[in-house]
């Protein structure tokens, strides 16, 4: 119920805020890749610890981001997530360690709530930070990643938190209904 009246955009003033919202996450049109990607997905489903939506969400993200370098750190489900990156940013190089070297894309989804410092140092400048379940446990990790001076737009998507180092833009955080 939290999240409910922040659905559809609703709330968002900001261009660049409002057409990641309506543009990627709530994204409904068929994509060039999609129908390929839901059969490795039915191929790999026991590797995969995400769900498809979730899979197809960082695919659209990385095909608004088109990062040069990503970084995906070990054990976020690397092969199949590595796969859907590729499919959205054919041209970036990605690297798959313990330890975030300097990228455009950061991806962790499981353990960041130690390592928000390191993260966000390797966050280069026009860069997106992307963590794994900001409630719970991880809801003071996140207000943390929030508040570090890199992190000018933030989302708040429930299942993932997206933190972008876009320092021309007003410092935001939003809360978004993603189910």
């Amino acid at each position: 119920m939290r999240r409910f009246r922040h659905r559809c955009g609703y709330g968002i003033h900001s261009p660049f805020a409002f057409g990641f919202v309506t543009g990627v996450v709530y994204e409904r049109g068929e994509y060039y890749a999609y129908e390929a990607l839901r059969q490795y997905y039915r191929e790999h489903r026991a590797d995969c610890s995400l769900r498809l939506k979730d899979m197809l969400l960082l695919f659209r993200v990385a095909n608004f981001q088109r990062p040069h370098r990503c970084w995906i750190a070990q054990g976020s489900g690397s092969e199949a997530v590595k796969h859907f990156l590729q499919q959205g940013s054919k041209l970036s190089r990605y690297s798959m360690s313990a330890h975030p070297t300097e990228a455009e894309l950061l991806l962790m989804l499981k353990g960041w709530e130690e390592q928000t410092s390191s993260l966000m140092e390797a966050l280069a400048p026009g860069g997106l930070l992307i963590v794994g379940r900001t409630e719970g446990a991880s809801a003071e990790a996140w207000r943390t990643i929030q508040a570090h001076p890199k992190a000018q737009v933030c989302f708040d998507l429930g299942d993932f938190g997206l933190a972008f180092f876009r320092p021309e833009l007003q410092r935001q955080s939003y809360v978004v209904c993603y189910f």
